[in-house]
């Protein structure tokens, strides 16, 4: 009796195993509110050759796509969370008081693995240099950063206080080097920590609609550009926000929390077929606006999007990382130019700077020969064919704190001289990164000549150094 009891538990417990892959046939999972990209089927052969991680991508793929996934994870996610008092999605924070938090921001709360100065360094760098191109077109620009919401609002964050290491911040860091290098940087935390009302969704890591005016206001309103401040305009107070961390951590028992409509007329219309604002580009016009815009955003653009919209006659709102400003700068010719990139990452300014080819410049000291192990490597740009990217890595033994770099090119007695991008990755602050149009570089070989030399170039108050020096012949990349 006790032996078929037994086998009758095992082949039940087997059976309820077997119910998520069986299932699968017609019940599988091809869509999640998670932020992720679900896994592909995996090929058993690969370029002519077998997968030898077949077994592993098919686990994946099963882990993304069995059946009844969504149910059983909001299963999983109300017992942990209701009993246990704990997420049980690993990009989630289960907050106090029924907020929630995205747990990518824990390192800016905990105040640990910051940016170097370095790295702070390079970044603002890279900003300064966009701005000068920017204005070089006869454009205005700003940078702002959306703070994260556990910097705002931080008091219904878990126990994690106790883990905290510092109230040093990579955004002040920044705005703090942006200001020493004149780069328009419009403070969006002062002017949330000056409001009594809360200006972020609970279940949503981003700021509501009040705040997102808020944001809107400070921004314009920095840059001295006329628009309509809204304070006449009526919010009606509703129920009915899905938060983006209430469906991915509930997908199927997420619950609505109060938002605000501001009912102000929408001037504007799409000129491209959006689908949503999350769209990586879109367009709109407005006859009723005036001036051009060009924004480079992220989530937290969503909200600033049709304010924007209603602003401006014509707008261009991207999400591309790198930005492809150069493009876009000569293919619209936009008046103003924003970038707004939320807090957890303002790193990106130093490690993806955008794709445009620096204004020529003249250095102002002699630069010596002094050969050292700076690398440097030239080819297409992976990102946009029509550039050359020129990039490597400095000597770190002889490398400045915060020394620039220049890249000098010369075909016969035609030279130019331009400042590359301060780059940062996760093994060196001391990258480079230079874009060179094909364009500009078929000007400077009309003559026929093509060999064309390279060299890198480090400055540091009075004192210059060519590092690096690279010989190619131009005609490759000219086909």
């Amino acid at each position: 009796m006790k032996k078929s009891a037994a086998i009758c538990y095992m082949a039940i417990g087997m059976a309820i195993c077997l119910v998520p892959f069986a299932g699968m046939t017609a019940f599988r999972t091809d869509t999640t509110t998670e932020n992720k990209t679900l896994a592909s089927f995996p090929e058993l052969v690969e370029d002519g050759s077998v997968n030898l991680e077949f077994f592993d991508e098919l686990s994946e793929y099963f882990e993304d796509h069995f059946a009844f996934r969504e149910a059983l994870v909001n299963a999983d996610a109300e017992i942990q969370s209701k009993i246990f008092q704990v997420s049980n999605v690993d990009t989630i924070i289960m907050g106090e008081n029924g907020w929630l938090y995205y747990s990518a921001t824990l390192d800016d709360y905990l105040g640990q693995n910051l940016m170097s100065e370095r790295a702070i360094y390079n970044a603002a760098y890279n900003l300064a240099l966009t701005q000068e191109y920017v204005e070089s077109k006869g454009a205005q620009f700003a940078v702002t950063v959306a703070p994260n919401k556990n910097t705002l609002y931080g008091e219904n964050m878990p126990y994690y206080d106790s883990y905290i290491v510092s109230e040093e911040k990579n955004a002040d860091n920044l705005a703090a080097e942006l200001e020493n290098q004149n780069v328009t940087y419009i403070d969006l935390f002062s002017a949330f920590e000056e409001q009594d009302e809360t200006l972020y969704l609970k279940r949503d890591s981003h700021w509501n609609a009040k705040g997102a005016v808020l944001a809107y206001n400070e921004i314009l309103g920095g840059m001295g550009i006329d628009h309509d401040l809204l304070e006449t305009v009526t919010a009606l107070r509703t129920n009915t926000e899905i938060g983006d961390l209430n469906t991915m951590i509930y997908p199927l028992t997420s619950q609505p929390e109060w938002n605000y409509e501001y009912q102000y007329e929408s001037t504007y219309s799409y000129v491209t077929d959006t689908e949503s604002v999350e769209d990586a580009w879109i367009e709109t016009e407005n006859s009723e606006g005036e001036g051009s815009l060009l924004m480079f955003r992220d989530s937290f653009g969503n909200t600033l999007l049709p304010l924007m919209a209603n602003t401006f006659s014509e707008a261009y709102f991207t999400r591309s990382v790198p930005y492809k400003l150069g493009e876009y700068m000569e293919t619209y010719s936009p008046e103003t130019v924003i970038i707004e990139k939320v807090e957890r990452n303002v790193d990106e300014f130093a490690t993806n700077p955008p794709l445009v080819q620096t204004l020529e410049t003249e250095l102002a000291v002699e630069a010596e020969s002094a050969e050292d192990l700076t690398t440097c490597a030239v080819g297409e740009s992976e990102n946009d064919i029509s550039y050359l990217s020129i990039d490597g890595v400095l000597d770190e033994t002889t490398a400045s704190e915060n020394g620039e770099v220049y890249i000098r090119l010369t075909v016969g007695e035609n030279t130019k001289t331009y400042p590359a991008f301060l780059v940062s990755s996760d093994d060196s602050d001391l990258g480079y990164q230079f874009y060179l149009s094909k364009d500009s570089l078929a000007a400077m070989t009309f003559d026929g000549n093509t060999a064309l030399d390279v060299e890198v170039i480090t400055v540091s108050g009075d004192d210059a150094a060519v590092v690096k020096t690279v010989s190619i012949d131009a005609a490759d990349y000219l086909q």
